[in-house]
């Protein structure tokens, strides 16, 4: 095989291997990726290889069974062989997918405002529960949102606990304060009782009683959604 039949033959491998990572998905418009046949004067052939992602599933019983998550997206890698040595063109990326088994989240209820100076609270401001770190977690002092590791910064619930526990992650939808995420970090008697009737009804912290905005909260339709993103802590 002459030198020019070994120019142009390299030349087409390149453009079958850019038609492969087309095809797989892969970004070809933002980067040239160049293939040296260093076999020049050899007979012999440049071999591609396409590597498949492999899935892995992680099973976790505090993520309500309605819930999928892909947490680490998986990617197709690439390789060619130029006679010599293996050149890898795209590193492989294996998928991690959780697999929610715990109690299907999907409610829908209604949705109250309070603050710390209530009728029936003790005006101090602290929530019934403890955060993950087991410290103590105060409405006047620390304010009515709390800042989750995995969620970020959301909205302090009341719920009744025994369905509900500390450290639940609640998104909010169709209420009259919008969408928004929420975590379960008090309780109160009115959400226990009315959760014995099969009504459920969270409460959305507020810093005082005196806040006119506590008013739009309030939403006794029982359209209020609410899922559940993760079992407590």
């Amino acid at each position: 095989m002459n030198f020019y039949l070994l120019n142009l033959f390299g030349k087409w491998v390149s453009l079958g291997i850019l038609s492969i990572m087309s095809l797989f998905g892969f970004d070809i418009e933002e980067k040239t990726i160049e293939i040296s046949n260093i076999n020049i004067d050899k007979n012999v052939n440049i071999v591609s290889n396409v590597i498949e992602h492999k899935t892995t599933e992680i099973f976790d019983s505090s993520i309500p069974s309605n819930i999928t998550k892909v947490i680490q997206e998986g990617k197709d890698g690439v390789t060619y062989y130029n006679g010599e040595e293996t050149i890898i063109l795209e590193e492989v990326i294996d998928e991690e997918v959780i697999i929610g088994t715990g109690k299907n989240g999907e409610y829908t209820g209604v949705m109250t405002g309070y603050g710390p100076d209530c009728s029936t609270c003790s005006g101090r401001g602290f929530v019934s529960c403890k955060t993950e770190d087991k410290k103590n977690f105060n409405l006047i002092n620390d304010g009515i949102y709390y800042n989750d590791d995995e969620f970020g910064e959301v909205r302090v619930l009341a719920a009744a606990l025994s369905e509900f526990p500390c450290g639940t992650i609640i998104e909010v939808k169709n209420s009259n304060l919008g969408n928004f995420t929420g975590i379960v970090m008090d309780t109160g008697y009115t959400m226990r009782e009315q959760l014995k009737d099969g009504i459920y009804h969270f409460d959305v912290a507020y810093q005082t009683e005196k806040d006119e905005s506590i008013k739009k909260a309030t939403d006794m339709s029982g359209d209020v959604i609410y899922s559940v993103q993760r079992w407590g802590w």
